[in-house]
């Protein structure tokens, strides 16, 4: 295919690939962090988007964990994510088929860090030819920061309150 100045593109290129990643330190173990972010049900907390669960995890697994498939809608659009891994140092999952993204894998790593625990989440993507780049960019960058705030501030306010409720 040829664009209007000559150039070759060929259609790989039309879907250029997209990198987000964000990291927060969060005051909770690794374990209770793996825990809350594989209780799909509740996630709605988090991102701004709603979950079902279609699948359970395979057998032997982590509650939510590998295997697990589950039903995301946002803005109107459904798919499905399998869970790929899980343990307490990283959870793995992607997306399955190629809409509304294609490729899309998103990892979070969880490594303790005194009493706290860094959260790593990294999610790549291509970008259909019908959403720009930057566009895709930007949505998916907002979605994971303001999922692990949320997740920092619900534990935060969680540590303050059972400070409280202790000193009473």
């Amino acid at each position: 295919m040829l664009d209007s100045v000559g150039v070759t593109i060929r259609k790989e290129d039309k879907c250029q690939m997209v990198n987000v990643y964000y990291q927060k330190k969060i005051a909770a173990k690794p374990q209770a962090l793996r825990d809350i972010l594989l209780d799909h049900h509740n996630l709605s907390d988090f991102f701004n988007a709603s979950f079902s669960v279609l699948r359970q995890e395979n057998t032997k697994e982590i509650s939510g964990g590998k295997g697990c498939v589950r039903e995301v809608s946002i803005l109107g659009v459904r798919f499905k994510e399998e869970m790929v891994h899980a343990d307490d140092k990283r959870i793995e999952y992607r997306v399955v088929g190629d809409f509304p993204v294609q490729a899309h894998t998103g990892s979070i790593e969880l490594v303790p860090k005194e009493n706290a625990t860094l959260v790593s989440y990294r999610i790549r993507c291509r970008a259909p030819w019908y959403i720009p780049r930057w566009l895709l960019q930007r949505l998916l960058q907002n979605d994971v920061e303001q999922c692990l705030n949320r997740l920092g501030c619900l534990l935060y306010t969680s540590d303050a309150a059972d400070e409280r409720s202790s000193v009473d």
